[in-house]
């Protein structure tokens, strides 16, 4: 599954939808407008590569792209997940001078430009080739860290640049954990990269004791995200590759995605991380190998989701074919 594989453990990223569901057992609506939104990604690679790259929404196949590169000040190399926080600050994964042990995560106020710097510097301690972030209702910071097993807790607010201690390190039935995401209600899901189709995503439920339970039907599970109406899709990496939906009522121990979607993905297909739009298409950054990788687009905002549904986007340029990966991935 992609060159990333080789070199060290890798993620996704959560991202909040704005899109009011017309069927909660198919959540699906049509568009209601929306401000200018642009779409940020990361390729999980050296300083030959870019580290983020970004474009306008919707994405087209011939889309135009900035790209912010590596640079002593900004501190970015081997960037993997990334999210925004509620404060609209862009936070991002990089595993820096240390190479990721321990990882840091580097908080920009947007826009981030090529001469951009970081705002906060935040060292992880506990963390180990850290691949995603999430952060819970309360504002907490969770990471996934497959270097060590482990997904960890930092409790904010994050004002300032430091070495936060960590609040809960998850490691109960964590098996190379990908991906991260929170609910409404602050419960932690967590993908299980070594799954081959049991105790595929780990569910710990406050006040986080180290007893999860789990969701099943996943191989290779990479990308998790929410919808608003707390429908949860992930992705799977078997044969055919899949993006999946575990329906609201259905997200209980031992259950089993209520959608399985394999239209239109390559074999080697690896769906690393998601983000929807404002109107609620979901993108998910690809981190197949240098023949599937970049970005696909779902257009939830006017097609239903379904196992026969085709992404109606497909970009990919230069740098991300060399480098075989999408990994990371928001919008705002």
């Amino acid at each position: 599954m992609v060159n990333r594989f080789v070199t060290a453990a890798l993620l996704t990223v959560i991202a909040c939808s704005t899109f009011t569901a017309a069927n909660a057992e198919n959540a699906y609506s049509r568009p209601v407008g929306t401000d200018h939104q642009s779409v940020y990604w990361t390729l999980f690679a050296n300083a030959d590569f870019p580290q983020v790259q970004i474009a306008e929404v919707p994405l087209i196949k011939k889309a135009k792209v900035a790209s912010i590169d590596s640079t002593p000040q900004n501190n970015l190399i081997e960037t993997s997940g990334v999210a925004f926080d509620n404060a609209g600050r862009f936070w991002i994964l990089s595993y820096g001078e240390v190479n990721g042990v321990p990882t840091s995560a580097l908080v920009f106020d947007p826009p981030i430009t090529r001469s951009s710097t970081p705002a906060i510097t935040l060292v992880l301690n506990g963390t180990v080739d850290a691949d995603g972030l999430a952060f819970d209702p309360s504002g907490n910071l969770w990471v996934s860290s497959p270097g060590n097993e482990s997904v960890v807790e930092y409790t904010g607010p994050f004002t300032e640049s430091g070495e936060p201690t960590p609040a809960t390190v998850l490691t109960a039935g964590i098996n190379n954990p990908f991906a991260v995401a929170v609910d409404k209600k602050g419960n932690v899901y967590i993908s299980n990269n070594a799954s081959t189709g049991t105790n595929s995503i780990a569910v710990e439920k406050p006040p986080y004791t180290g007893q999860p339970y789990f969701l099943n039907g996943l191989t290779g599970p990479g990308g998790l995200i929410f919808d608003s109406d707390g429908n949860l899709y992930a992705s799977s990496s078997g044969t055919p590759p899949a993006v999946v939906r575990y329906n609201r009522n259905h997200l209980k121990n031992g259950d089993l995605p209520s959608i399985v979607d394999s239209a239109g993905l390559r074999p080697t297909s690896y769906e690393a991380a998601f983000a929807f739009t404002a109107t609620g298409d979901l993108y998910a950054a690809n981190c197949g190998n240098e023949n599937t990788a970049g970005i696909q687009v779902w257009p939830l905002s006017t097609e239903r989701f379904g196992k026969r549904l085709k992404p109606s986007v497909r970009y990919t340029n230069k740098k991300i074919l060399q480098q075989g990966c999408a990994w990371g991935i928001a919008i705002q």
